[in-house]
């Protein structure tokens, strides 16, 4: 059972290749079967006839349906997707993607309208038009809406470091399939520092935590991650410290306890005690961990709200460029310049001197990295030293720097804290406890509204299509996919006006259950800012993705090159 990679696929066969020379009694038994995730594309079968073995070789596929990970979470765990679509141009995942949302649609019923935004997201909905309409239900369907979104259209709610616990349990440690490894040894912050920064191999967290545990992400399983998966970080950490000390206390009682309370505490309340001491002291182990590994925390999150802000280029890249030599970190700074390129920008000189710096200390063989992330929009085209045109720039008249799309779509839809006005777009005091607590923003300590939660906000508010068309309008890229066909929101807005049929006016929703995908990789950030919209506005969220990664992650992935 394999992953659909070539390079997988390849050198499976090259372990297989000694069989088709041995003498075999019938050559019409399969003796092997590859069982390849999720497609089994036609040139795997060309590249077994020409390692001559057809006949000896079975070739089958598994496109498995969603998982479900937590109440409000759901992934298909194909980690390599992203690489595959924004890396590589690579489309061929995309229909394997489109069984599963076709099958969800059988299970759930068709909503009311689909929202799209992104080109994978408009082709996977093509190959879902394609595959036939879902047979009607007697049962009303589960969702009133869907979203699909493309990845790529929000790079800052992956690229950005989360304040909430359940987004810095990912930043810190390796996550399969809904469940992450405690180790006090090893984890993703200290094996991408480059080595001469790492010192001593010391241990970290308590002394009693030798061998790794594991902590299931989920709500049913683990009530210690139940209460505190969406909270701050800062707030996690003091709830899990009082709790050791009241589960200290609540074992001292047994000392004055008399022979037959003892008995019944120990039968009926110890086990549970027992347990629960075992979940907290992993929550502790790695809570102690993420401290010791983000200890720029604070240094970290001011940079980035500059980052979002604009704040003094020069000094931005110069704290960048800083926090490569002092922290060493091979994933993690690349990911803030591809921010600040993201938000705001970045030329291809400045690229250059980072990329020089950068290979200078991890390695020139990772230049390859750097066209890599230019392919998939997160850095500039990485040119020549002579064709930099370093002299001319200052002498253009034009400015230097346009605005980005980001700029142009977090302005419209007030994703950025300094420009909002209420718990839509944010508030402008975001240091009070009490507008952290009114907005999505919390997610990165009140800053910036991830996108899928904002236009989750807008779907659910809205009370007419004229009224979507108002406020989404001005977005390049957004579709409706109704019954009718695919539009626009102004488009369907007009077209309603036109007919003068109000009735088919799809607003407000009726159902107010949304159902979201994002195509190459969701973030908790984001999955905690969707899940408070729907606490805000009484509806429910479901958020899926073809897996959850955070931004180190989604910048490894550069390196598989």
């Amino acid at each position: 059972m394999i992953r659909s990679v070539l390079g997988k696929f390849q050198t499976l066969l090259k372990q297989l290749q000694p069989v088709a020379s041995e003498d075999m009694p019938d050559v019409s038994l399969k003796m092997y079967h590859i069982v390849c995730i999720p497609s089994c594309y036609s040139y795997f079968q060309t590249l077994l006839e020409q390692a001559g073995l057809y006949g000896l070789v079975q070739l089958h596929q598994f496109n498995w349906d969603f998982i479900y990970f937590d109440q409000g979470v759901l992934s298909l765990e194909l980690p390599n997707l992203y690489e595959c679509l924004y890396l590589q141009g690579n489309t061929s995942p995309l229909p394997s993607m489109a069984q599963s949302l076709r099958l969800l649609q059988m299970i759930c019923g068709q909503p009311a309208l689909i929202l799209s935004f992104g080109n994978h997201s408009s082709q996977l909905l093509q190959m879902l038009k394609a595959l036939g309409k879902v047979p009607e239900s007697k049962n009303p369907p589960d969702y009133g809406g869907w979203l699909i979104i493309d990845r790529d259209k929000d790079y800052a709610a992956s690229l950005l470091t989360p304040a909430i616990y359940a987004g810095l349990l990912l930043e810190v440690f390796e996550q399969r399939s809904g469940e992450i490894i405690v180790d006090t040894s090893k984890n993703k912050i200290s094996s991408q520092r480059v080595e001469l920064l790492q010192g001593k191999k010391a241990k970290v967290g308590l002394s009693t935590a030798n061998k790794p545990c594991s902590i299931r992400l989920s709500s049913s399983s683990d009530e210690i991650y139940a209460d505190n998966r969406y909270r701050r970080f800062a707030q996690v950490s003091s709830l899990i410290h009082a709790q050791v000390k009241a589960l200290g206390l609540e074992l001292q009682k047994l000392n004055d306890m008399q022979l037959e309370e003892m008995h019944d505490y120990v039968a009926r309340k110890l086990p549970k005690l027992t347990e629960l001491k075992s979940k907290v002291l992993r929550h502790l182990n790695a809570s102690e961990i993420v401290i010791k590994m983000m200890g720029n925390f604070r240094r970290l999150q001011t940079l980035e709200e500059d980052i979002l802000n604009n704040v003094s280029r020069k000094r931005l890249l110069s704290e960048i460029d800083e926090m490569l030599t002092t922290d060493g970190q091979r994933f993690n700074t690349l990911r803030l310049l591809c921010l600040l390129h993201h938000c705001v920008g970045v030329a291809p000189e400045e690229l250059q001197i980072f990329a020089r710096n950068y290979c200078n200390l991890f390695g020139h063989q990772e230049l390859g990295v750097f066209q890599q992330l230019s392919q998939a929009g997160l850095l500039p085209p990485l040119l020549a030293e002579k064709k930099a045109p370093t002299k001319l720039l200052s002498n253009l008249p034009l400015p230097k720097f346009q605005q980005t799309e980001f700029q142009a779509n977090a302005n419209r839809l007030k994703l950025l804290t300094s420009c909002g006005d209420g718990p839509d777009g944010g508030s402008s005091s975001k240091g009070q406890a009490g507008a952290l607590q009114s907005c999505p923003s919390f997610v990165f300590n009140g800053t910036y509204i991830p996108l899928v939660a904002q236009l989750c906000s807008v779907l659910l508010k809205t009370n007419s299509a004229e009224e979507l068309s108002l406020k989404l309008e001005m977005i390049e890229g957004l579709h409706l996919h109704l019954d009718t066909g695919k539009t626009t929101p102004k488009a369907f807005a007009n077209q309603l006006k036109v007919s003068g049929n109000g009735d088919q006016d799809i607003f407000p929703l009726r159902l107010r259950n949304l159902f979201v995908f994002v195509v190459g990789g969701a973030s908790y950030a984001e999955i905690a800012a969707c899940d408070f919209v729907a606490k805000l506005t009484g509806a429910q969220i479901t958020v899926a993705s073809d897996s959850l990664m955070a931004g180190s992650d989604l910048i490894a992935t550069a390196f598989n090159h």
